[in-house]
């Protein structure tokens, strides 16, 4: 199981973290169902620097919602069967 963490804390949520989670939502469900898990964490300590996403413990500043399928198809569907 592939697993994504999105900060959701106050600062990377005013950045923006709802659309990330929701661009990581989308394609987890088109493209793996089952197969990833997505969740919120509480600030990752790189508030200056967010929207952080971490995957399979790989952390990502500056994350947009446009950033997200090039994350997905780096670091998730490689590792998807």
């Amino acid at each position: 199981m592939i697993e994504v963490e999105v900060c959701v804390g106050s600062s990377c949520f005013l950045r923006g973290s709802e659309g990330v989670v929701k661009a990581f939502q989308d394609l987890i469900e088109e493209k793996c169902p089952g197969q990833a898990v997505l969740r919120g964490s509480f600030c990752m300590g790189q508030c200056a620097t967010g929207v952080t996403v971490k995957i399979q413990g790989q952390q990502f500043s500056s994350v947009t919602p446009q950033d997200v399928p090039a994350l997905f198809e780096k670091y998730i569907l490689p590792h998807i069967r």
